[in-house]
């Protein structure tokens, strides 16, 4: 009887052995698997079983040993943490990217920069303030200016050109956010109905805390797992996934009139994003790609004339308030003022007309062309002229696109490029072919500080366009310093969990060689009892005969 439980205890251990070997080899084979958990078999002594009585003690022996739980080793809080600080690092990675893709638009860094090309413009403008009859130097002229508006046109469609790739990103992240809430839903049902005998669905819980770990990069989300084993989301603050229900995340029109979209709750239709609250560290709301993406394209396409209002974040504060503007808006804003100034400004000069009447100038500079011709603007509007056919000057509606001197809308007046056209380039006032007297004043103007960038004081067009640069720059250098930091954190935590939930072939096949010696010393002790077993049998079989 006791022999015969020994062969049951040393089984116990085969098989205690057998499932250590099993789960060691699947930790091995899922080495390289992205978010897998390694397993760990826990061991416990089995049941004691009473055989008798010495003196006042009673005498126990264990019945071998249990394999209690299949286990995952990994930490809760150190999830949290990691999927915490991810989606804080993705939210400054966009707002890096975008800071990088504008500095690289403006050519600041490599290639052709607009400070460059404007300082030719002024180059050219000098030079002709020397011979304001020559060809050549009115040629030139022209050729600056054109050069200029080129460059204009092309940084405004560029920038404008990335502004709708974040509108598309930002409909990837909703579809995709979407699609791993649906996930998440499914694998819930999945391990519940894996786990509610008892069983652990390890595998499929990696699964769900990768999808864990991608939507925490998209968007803020806070979780808990319920008594059943689901777990139940919540982004920004939302129910997204609750027992068998998803909460999908639909797009709508951003505002009446807009090309982009955002991001509203199905049930609800409130919008996902919410920025009534300032966006800051300090506040622990600077989390999700989603985020970042909608606060860096805003809601619409900006120009000089936009409102204030249409670019904040927050309606209640204001402009001057750290990062409460949409980011390419108040860029696109900042930059349009600085082009409408200029050319606004001398066309103001060579063309100009009475802000009351809103008629010409009778005494408007005249060109060298035979009839004097007079009213000739040097940047016109693609498709709006500057005076309408009885001379009164079309104004600029902010409501209309079509009539704004704004970058992106503007060329060079095609009367001056046709041939001989640099004679119809009005510079003289008297008449007189060598009369400067109004290039002098478009360089005058040209230094002047009467160009305003936000609420601090007026600037020349150069110095405008240095503090520009300026403050998209040090912008930058703020987000790179935020971003760094949160690289290193979210390394730290990566690493914490990687030692703790991460495969080590070292540490594996140590376990193997236990296991192993394990398996034989178990098999060992069952030959050992068979053999005690038959020799009983033997010996009892000849003392029967």
């Amino acid at each position: 009887m006791a022999s015969m439980a020994s062969l049951t205890r040393a089984i116990s251990g085969l098989h205690a052995s057998q499932t250590g070997l099993y789960v060691t080899g699947h930790n091995l084979t899922n080495v390289n698997t992205p978010g897998y958990v390694r397993q760990q078999a826990l061991q416990n002594d089995s049941f004691y079983s009473n055989i008798g009585i010495n003196g006042n003690s009673i005498l126990s022996i264990g019945s071998g040993v249990d394999i209690t739980e299949i286990r995952q080793i990994r930490d809760a809080f150190l999830d949290r943490n990691y999927r915490t600080e991810i989606s804080s690092y993705q939210f400054y990675n966009v707002k890096k990217s975008t800071i990088n893709e504008i500095e690289s638009i403006l050519g600041e860094i490599n290639g052709e920069s607009l400070s460059d090309v404007m300082m030719d413009f002024w180059r050219q403008l000098n030079r002709l303030a020397t011979a304001p009859d020559g060809i050549d130097e009115r040629k030139a002229f022209i050729q600056s200016a054109a050069v200029f508006v080129d460059k204009v046109n092309h940084i405004a469609n560029q920038i404008n050109a990335y502004q709708f790739d974040l509108n598309n990103q930002v409909k990837e992240t909703v579809d995709r956010i979407n699609s791993l809430a649906v996930e998440i839903r499914d694998l819930n049902e999945k391990i519940m109905k894996y786990e509610v005998n008892g069983d652990n669905a390890n595998d499929l819980r990696d699964a769900r805390n990768k999808a864990l770990d991608e939507l925490a990069e998209l968007i803020d989300i806070k979780y808990y797992e319920d008594a059943s084993g689901r777990i139940q989301v919540k982004a920004e603050g939302h129910l997204l996934v609750h027992d068998k229900f998803v909460n999908k995340i639909k797009l709508v029109q951003a505002e009446s009139m807009s090309p982009f979209q955002k991001a509203v709750w199905e049930d609800t239709g409130e919008d996902v994003i919410k920025t009534n609250k300032d966006v800051s560290s300090a506040n622990g709301n600077d989390l999700g790609k989603l985020k970042a993406l909608i606060i860096c394209r805003g809601n619409i396409v900006a120009n000089y004339a936009t409102d204030w209002d249409d670019i904040l974040l927050n309606k209640n504060k204001s402009m001057e308030d750290e990062g409460n503007c949409f980011v390419i808006p108040k860029i696109q804003k900042e930059f349009d003022t600085l082009i409408n100034s200029i050319v606004t400004t001398i066309n103001n000069i060579l063309a100009p007309y009475d802000p009351v009447t809103l008629t010409r100038d009778p005494n408007g500079p005249v060109g060298q062309d035979q009839d004097k011709t007079s009213h000739t603007e040097l940047f016109s509007r693609i498709n709006v002229p500057r005076f309408d056919e009885t001379g009164h000057y079309i104004e600029e509606d902010p409501n209309d696109i079509k009539t704004l001197y704004s970058a992106g809308n503007i060329r060079i007046n095609p009367a001056l490029l046709n041939d001989g056209g640099y004679n119809f380039l009005p510079l003289s006032r008297s008449g007189y072919v060598g009369d400067d007297s109004v290039i002098q004043d478009i360089l005058m103007a040209w230094n002047e500080e009467n160009v305003q960038i936000g609420n601090s004081h007026k600037l020349s067009f150069q110095n405008y366009y240095a503090e520009f640069v300026t403050r998209i720059g040090t912008e930058g250098n703020e987000v790179i310093r935020k971003l760094e930091d949160k690289q290193t954190v979210v390394n730290h935590v990566d690493n914490l969990r990687n030692a703790m939930s991460g495969v080590s072939i070292d540490e594996e096949m140590t376990n193997m060689m236990k296991y192993q010696h394990a398996y034989n010393a178990s098999a060992r002790v069952i030959n050992i009892v068979d053999s005690m077993i038959d020799t009983i049998v033997n010996r009892m079989g000849l003392v029967g005969r």
